[in-house]
Formats: structure tokens, C-alpha cells, sequence
């Protein structure tokens, strides 16, 4: 479904694409949308036993908790840069 929806929006311009997002993501849509996907999934790997579900459970943790994370590891990035070209400048830091 997104691939289809991403090819779709390829060929558009650019002032067309607000129009069909709100044609195509709406609330009935994105629901019936959802748990058919959950229908297939249960079925395709819950099931069946598969380990799947498994390793799409912690996936999703480890790029949830870098995502969560990011801001936080991002500002001190920045702040770490900040303190080196003070030194370097000469300048104390705070």
C-alpha cells in the first residue's frame, strides 16, 4: 500500500499532493487499512509460530529508544563543539 501510494505521488506535482493525502489517508481508510495488515500478520506469523514477531518487537524497541534518544545525544554533540572551539579560541568555557 504505501509503495503504491509512493508511486502515485511520483507522479504529481507538487501542488496535487495535499489533495490526494487527504483522499487517501482518511480515518476510515487508514483503519481498515491497519487491520487488514494485522489480520495478514497474525495469520502469516503468529500463527504459525514464526520467531518473526519476535525480532519486529525489538527492532522497533532499539529504533524507538535511538529515536527517543536522539535529541538528547544530538544537543550534547553540539555542546561538546561549542566547549572545543571555546578552548580553542582561548576563551574558558561558562
Amino acid at each position: 500500500m504505501m509503495m503504491q501510494v509512493a508511486k502515485e505521488i511520483a507522479k504529481m506535482k507538487v501542488k496535487e499532493v495535499p489533495e490526494y493525502v487527504k483522499s487517501v489517508a482518511t480515518k476510515e481508510n487508514i483503519t481498515n487499512k491497519t487491520l487488514t495488515f494485522l489480520q495478514r500478520y497474525q495469520e502469516k506469523y503468529i500463527k504459525t509460530g514464526s520467531i518473526r514477531p519476535l525480532n519486529d518487537v525489538l527492532i522497533s524497541v532499539g529504533i524507538l529508544g535511538y529515536a527517543v534518544s536522539w535529541p538528547k545525544e544530538y544537543r550534547h554533540m553540539q555542546h561538546e563543539k561549542e566547549k572545543a572551539a571555546a578552548k580553542a579560541a582561548g576563551k574558558g568555557h561558562h
